[in-house]
């Protein structure tokens, strides 16, 4: 686990590192690089090297690299996207929104279980860039574990920057130090995220949501305000199997109600989590978060998403609003889907009867359908709810289109 550089070296070493597996591919054309997403994306090294400007410089030096990127919690400052032959964004959105400015970058729709394969199939990167933890001896994933681990498992060599700042809770097994290349350290730490204070629409849908939660049952829900106070207004013991832990979990657990160590694949939140979360086994990757046969099975799964449309008959578009995307599929539709099929468990849509003065209530989707309007079992806003779990295609609209109509 000898690093390759000397202070001061590291663009040296990520060319040097980058140039002999390019070369290793034959013929050298179609070099794929993934690098690693979530809240520990590379930022700035040790010495002073700014990662995306020194990547986009190999990528010109190189000539003919694709870079995938996943979720980025934010922008990617000296990235530069032209000089790649090709970026490819698995999730919209986020820090990748400006990204997709650029001709040469293009989104492919996915949701985040289905990201594994693509990644281990046509989209098989050739290097994976990535920021670990040292703990002693050993190597480790540190606030996301995501489709990264299947990468390492079959075999894509790694190189990676220890971060000395950064919290390790991965519940895999370390890595294997002889397969992977230490090209950098950093003090950076992940980004930090203060959630904001729900707001009273909040606390109304939480309660409209937690009318249906269960003591004990297992409970997933997204960033936001909604998911804070989810967490903030329940009084009954949750588990929760989720994608992404926020601040919230932390008040869940001074709270007393947390059962168990909660699952996730990525942390999203501030010093406070990352504090909490430090020394956890909390983290693994999407084969078992978002593994629809384990997640449908056992105790009830509650499944809480939003949405920026919805149609008469629940179908549910979360990426944006026509040309304006504001965030991915992600695991929008895997957990839907989960949320059906577990026995006694649910899947809500839980939004604002109105948001700036409009209705998430539309006639048509702008966009193409996130999630199946047969994945949708409730639909909750501030006002009230509606059940659809019994209802046939006619009274879906007219249950929802009375919802709406309070």
């Amino acid at each position: 686990m000898t690093p390759t550089h000397h202070r001061g070296d590291f663009a040296a070493a990520l060319r040097t590192e980058l140039n002999k597996a390019a070369r290793s591919k034959a013929g050298g054309a179609g070099f794929t690089v993934a690098v690693g997403d979530g809240v520990g994306q590379l930022r700035t090294l040790d010495d002073g090297t700014d990662f995306g400007v020194a990547l986009s410089a190999v990528a010109r030096d190189i000539g003919g690299m694709r870079l995938v990127l996943s979720w980025l919690a934010a922008p990617w400052d000296g990235l530069v996207p032209d000089a790649f032959a090709e970026v490819v964004a698995l999730m919209p959105g986020w820090g990748v929104r400006t990204v997709l400015r650029s001709p040469s970058a293009r989104f492919l729709p996915t949701s985040l279980a289905a990201q594994p394969a693509l990644l281990l199939g046509p989209l098989r990167p050739d290097v994976l860039i990535t920021r670990l933890v040292q703990r002693g001896d050993q190597l480790l994933f540190s606030t996301e574990v995501s489709w990264q681990r299947e990468l390492f498992d079959a075999g894509i060599p790694v190189l990676a920057v220890i971060d000395s700042k950064a919290p390790a809770a991965s519940a895999e097994s370390p890595l294997n130090p002889d397969r992977v290349r230490i090209i950098g350290r950093s003090t950076d730490g992940p980004f930090q995220f203060l959630q904001k204070e729900p707001k009273p629409v909040h606390d109304a849908l939480a309660d409209q949501v937690l009318r249906f939660v269960p003591a004990g049952a297992r409970l997933q829900y997204g960033p936001g305000q909604l998911g804070t106070a989810l967490l903030r207004r329940a009084r009954v013991p949750l588990r929760l199997d989720t994608g992404l832990l926020t601040d919230a979990v932390v008040d869940l657990d001074r709270g007393g109600l947390l059962v168990g160590e909660p699952s996730a694949t990525y942390l999203l939140g501030s010093g406070v989590l990352y504090e909490w979360a430090d020394g956890r086994p909390i983290l693994r990757g999407v084969a078992h978060t978002h593994d629809l046969t384990r997640l449908s099975h056992g105790d009830p799964l509650i499944t809480v998403n939003t949405a920026i449309e919805i149609d008469p008959t629940g179908q549910v578009n979360v990426e944006g609003a026509g040309d304006k995307v504001v965030g991915g599929i992600g695991g929008h539709p895997d957990y839907c889907r989960a949320g059906r099929l577990s026995r006694g468990g649910l899947s809500i849509i839980a939004v604002p009867s109105t948001f700036s003065g409009r209705s998430p209530l539309v006639d048509q989707l702008s966009r193409p359908a996130s999630t199946a309007a047969f994945d949708v079992d409730v639909v909750v806003t501030d006002k009230g709810c509606a059940d659809l779990r019994l209802a046939d295609w006619d009274q879906r609209r007219t249950l929802i289109t009375e919802l709406f109509a309070l």
